[in-house]
């Protein structure tokens, strides 16, 4: 017979590949590359490779193809890392400029102040040794530390110099002067290292965010306390020789800190003679702050603004990508209207590389993206939530759209906090449409909740689906296995490269696939040819068909069904939204058999804060063990200790008024307070012990001890305190980070003042009245 050409049965035409996916930067149409670094190398250096590789590849490109580089996570770090420089050079500045102010003699301040550049040198050479780099963590500790360094030099240095001004000899009131507090600077610089050290050996989120804080500001107390002990009064002997002109700045100051002593002193005495008064009102004040807590909002960590925002949307299942295109374009002129707008770039459909399901997103042509890239922070007014928020709304306005999220940073940031969602509420069971009746229930309930935003389920809506259900008997009997049938099915509708046709030395696929006119036809597809071992049958005398419904994805976790409800939240506190939704959870009477947890960065900040308090009970013990060893007495470090849970007084207070959430961070500022609030009291306390041992009467010795000890613990205090102020109060890139850290440990140094100065003179002479 004559031949029978591939044009008489089928449509042959030279075309592309079927399109999968859209991209668009700014309505143009585009291709997106995603560049990941590989774990353990450093961003930044990866990402001024990929910049010199991009201008090299540009050289060689058409005029009319340009690259543009979207997002750079380097840049958000380089921007923190400039900020912080600004911070510690700030924090740097303040230090020095207390510090004369208080001693008054330039001099004598310089000699405090070698400490700063020393310390700070022994800090990089450490992070060098112990393989650390220079990164934002590292540069937040040193801005932190920077004020820190100087307190055991200027407790050293006021006492050499208290002793001079009662008439020994330079040599002498360096020797006697150094030795006389020594023990006790070592004490409390012990304490300040001990709770840190435990940092240095943490796991989980908590030791890859704070080990290097724990690594830096233990090596530099303890090079601060090896300047202050060696140093400090081998250059002051030196120095005051023959110093006893005053100036009249040094005059004025002298006047002006002579008054605080006697205010402080008259207070003092007053104090420790109406010991119930006084104890009465500081419990009340204690009592009133801590029932401040409950108004204060707690988060995980504190989220920054990235100057990002990305909003994910799914369409109906069976929507093609061409409507799913419309949408995107449409949301990017949404976004073209925001006037923080850098630029914009849209995605939708399947991405090649896999990327949306690898992070448990959807993927298909229904799905689609936006990225909206912002001024940085310092540059607008509105924040990223606010822009957020609007776009947000916009989104509810167009028809069509199933489910959305609009989400601030990066996906990959919020992958690593510990979920999609800063909330996500799982279910587990066995039975399907338990789960998904309950997971709906939920749902709807908490989209009704104030402050939660992007409320999503990991269930899918079901989509239409082809479903073939083969006579296995009838296969049998004609030799044909259910896998060459389906393999067979697949070809017809899904297609397969049959062979390669070659032209000009390039090879093509030659593609084979049903019409698709026929792909969707159930009377087509009955009547596809079957080859068997007996001969060809239709696809309807081997199996029944029809069109049905079907789950998108069937998601499972340690081999158990599982249904993820969650959320994000917007102008209020997660915690105050995870407690409305666990009253939602509670109230909906879920069955038995379903099984409730709590994941997303709620499961992370549990575990975390678990880590932390372990972490607070530890350094409580060490704490005392340094004591006990310094005062060689069980009785004594309670005197102390007594003060601590007064002196968080300030960081609730600091909290509330600056409307700042307690989060990790602030926690982390917790733990801190307790070993370096402990100072002051372990130096004034050896003072009054030192006293008491020369023959002074308790009251007396705690008067006096008090008034000579006062200048110093304003000095170490007031460097802490300006310089941290930096931290606590900038503005910029990661500064909320700097924030929720800086904020509570200011706000518990003030209140250590009060604390360390009245209470624990009050404890030491109920403790050691005699009779």
């Amino acid at each position: 017979g004559r031949p029978i050409y591939l044009r008489d049965i089928s449509e042959v035409e030279d075309f592309y590949e079927e399109e999968k996916s859209k991209a668009y930067r700014n309505g143009e149409e585009s291709i997106v590359l995603i560049v990941q670094k590989q774990s353990g190398t450093n961003t930044v250096f990866v990402a001024n490779n990929i910049k010199k590789k991009i201008d090299e590849i540009e050289k060689f490109l058409p005029k009319d193809i340009k690259i543009d580089i979207l997002f750079n996570s380097s840049d958000m770090i380089l921007r923190s890392i400039k900020n912080l420089i600004k911070t510690l050079i700030t924090a740097g500045i303040l230090v020095i400029f207390v510090t004369i102010f208080l001693l008054r003699r330039l001099n004598l301040s310089l000699v405090v102040l070698i400490s700063i550049p020393f310390s700070l040198i022994c800090a990089f050479l450490f992070l060098f040794i112990g393989g650390f780099t220079i990164n934002i963590i590292s540069l937040m500790t040193l801005a932190l530390v920077i004020g820190m360094v100087v307190d055991n030099s200027v407790v050293i240095l006021e006492n050499i110099f208290r002793h001079f001004e009662e008439g020994e000899k330079p040599n002498e009131a360096s020797i006697y002067g150094a030795s006389e507090v020594a023990n006790a600077v070592t004490a409390s610089a012990l304490t300040t290292i001990v709770v840190f050290v435990p940092l240095i050996f943490t796991k989980g989120f908590v030791g890859i965010i704070f080990k290097q804080l724990g690594y830096i500001i233990s090596t530099t107390i303890f090079m601060s306390l090896v300047v202050a002990l060696t140093l400090v009064p081998a250059l002051t002997s030196k120095i005051i020789k023959g110093q006893k002109s005053e100036t009249k700045f040094y005059k004025i100051g002298e006047a002006f800190l002579t008054k605080i002593d006697n205010i402080y002193t008259n207070l003092l005495i007053w104090v420790l003679k109406h010991k119930g008064i006084f104890l009465t009102i500081i419990s009340i004040v204690f009592i009133f702050s801590l029932s401040l807590f409950k108004f204060i909002g707690v988060e995980f960590f504190p989220q920054q603004d990235m100057a990002r925002i990305e909003a994910n949307f799914s369409l109906n299942p069976s929507t093609r990508l061409e409507e799913t295109d419309k949408i995107v374009k449409k949301l990017g002129k949404i976004c073209e209207e925001i006037p923080e707008m850098i630029s914009w770039y849209g995605t939708c459909g399947q991405s090649g590389s896999g990327l949306r399901a690898a992070m448990g997103q959807e993927e298909g042509p229904h799905v689609g993206t936006v990225a909206v890239r912002l001024l940085w922070r310092e540059q607008r007014k509105r924040s990223d939530k606010e822009i957020a928020e609007i776009i947000r709304n916009r989104l509810k306005e167009i028809p069509g759209i199933e489910r959305f999220s609009v989400t601030t940073g990066s996906g990959m940031e919020a992958m690593f906090m510990g979920g999609a969602h800063q909330i996500e509420v799982e279910l587990y069971g066995s039975d399907l449409n338990k789960l998904i009746k309950y997971s709906e229930l939920l749902k709807e309930r908490i989209e009704k909740i104030k402050g939660a935003v992007n409320v999503t389920s990991s269930y899918k809506s079901d989509r239409i689906e082809l479903h073939i259900e083969i006579d296995k008997e009838k296969a049998k009997n004609l030799g044909v296995s259910t896998a060459q049938i389906s393999q067979t099915i697949r070809s017809y509708i899904y297609g397969y490269t049959a062979t390669k046709y070659r032209e000009s030395g390039e090879d093509f696929d030659v593609f084979v696939q049903l019409n698709e006119t026929q792909r969707y036809d159930i009377e087509k597809i009955s009547q596809l040819p079957i080859f068997t071992q007996k001969g060809i049958v239709k696809l309807k005398d081997l199996a029944r068909i029809d069109f049905g419904l079907g789950p998108i994805q069937i998601d499972r976790k340690n081999r158990e069904r599982v249904i993820k409800v969650g959320c994000d939240t917007y102008k209020r506190a997660m915690s105050e939204v995870l407690k409305d939704i666990e009253k939602e959870v509670k109230e909906l009477n879920i069955p038995q058999d379903i099984r409730v947890k709590f994941g997303g960065m709620v499961k992370q900040q549990r575990e975390s804060f678990a880590d932390l308090r372990l972490l607070l009970i530890l350094g409580v013990i060490l704490v005392y063990m340094v004591m006990v060893g310094q005062f060689e007495s069980f009785k004594t470090p309670f005197i102390i200790f007594f003060s601590i849970p007064f002196t968080f007084i300030g960081s609730i207070l600091f909290l509330f008024i600056t409307g700042v959430n307690f989060s990790v961070a602030s926690f982390m500022a917790i733990i801190m307070l307790m070993g370096v609030v402990v100072n002051n009291a372990i130096v004034l306390v050896d003072y009054m012990n030192i006293l008491r041992a020369r023959g002074y009467e308790l009251f007396d010795a705690i008067v006096k001890g008090c008034r000579n000890r006062l200048r110093p613990i304003i000095m170490t205090s007031l460097t802490t305190i300006f310089g941290m102020m930096p931290l606590a109060f900038g503005r910029g890139t990661g500064g909320e980070v700097w924030q929720s850290f800086g904020v509570p440990a200011i706000g518990g140094f003030l209140v250590s003042w009060l604390i360390t100065l009245l209470l624990v003179p009050v404890i030491y002479l109920i403790l050691n009245k005699e009779g």
